[in-house]
């Protein structure tokens, strides 16, 4: 990655790279909050304008954060039936956000989706393809499983956050109809982990698609 010319006789402070390595940095330590121009120059000792000394504008300086964040995200789809290479994309999906939750926060700003993202809904859309789906019946399966597959990343993201668990005392607060059938709910999804429920998304996905073709 290049960096933007300095002015002749002042040699730089930082560079692109070095801009980028930090919001990363920033980034991974605290993954829920959006980038702030503000915070990575004060981590690095420059004021937030001299930012623009190494990328044009905002939109540049995201996309390289997003490229940089997303450059090692390249899952190798098996030679196999699509069912068994959307398996391998969504469970590859999952790792990868999990290691590094902050890109929910970068993949898409101000009506902009990184390029580097816009390679894996190219990869989906390919594996759907072999479903004979064409134009704009492919476009919208690629969009419901994508959206599905995030946002089941996303809920799982959130609830280690806060680390919510359903409380049998709050369930007795509720009315004794409502309380029975929560509790009948919950013997049953209370044994489940976290991958438990993301594999049973995924099939059911597989199976829509499949009942649908």
């Amino acid at each position: 990655m290049s960096t933007r010319a300095t002015r002749r006789g002042r040699p730089p402070k930082t560079s692109l790279e070095e801009i980028v390595d930090k919001a990363v940095e920033l980034m991974a330590r605290e993954p829920e909050k959006d980038l702030s121009l503000n915070a990575i120059a004060k981590a690095l000792g420059i004021t937030p304008m001299a930012i623009y000394r190494y990328a044009s504008d905002r939109d540049e300086l995201m996309e390289a954060v997003a490229d940089r964040m997303l450059r090692d995200f390249k899952p190798e789809i098996p030679d196999q039936p699509w069912q068994s290479q959307i398996r391998h994309w969504a469970f590859a999906t999952r790792d990868y956000f999990l290691a590094n939750p902050a890109l929910f926060t970068i993949i898409g700003w101000q009506q902009h989706i990184a390029s580097a993202w816009l390679a894996q809904v190219a990869t989906l859309a390919r594996i759907l393809a072999q479903t004979g789906r064409t134009d704009n019946r492919l476009a919208d399966t690629v969009q419901w499983v994508s959206t599905t597959v995030m946002s089941a990343i996303l809920m799982e993201i959130a609830s280690k956050r806060s680390g919510s668990r359903v409380s049998m005392s709050d369930v007795d607060k509720l009315p004794a109809e409502d309380a029975e059938l929560v509790r009948s709910l919950m013997r049953h999804l209370l044994k489940k982990n976290a991958r438990t429920v993301f594999t049973e998304c995924v099939e059911n996905m597989i199976l829509t698609i499949e009942v649908s073709q």
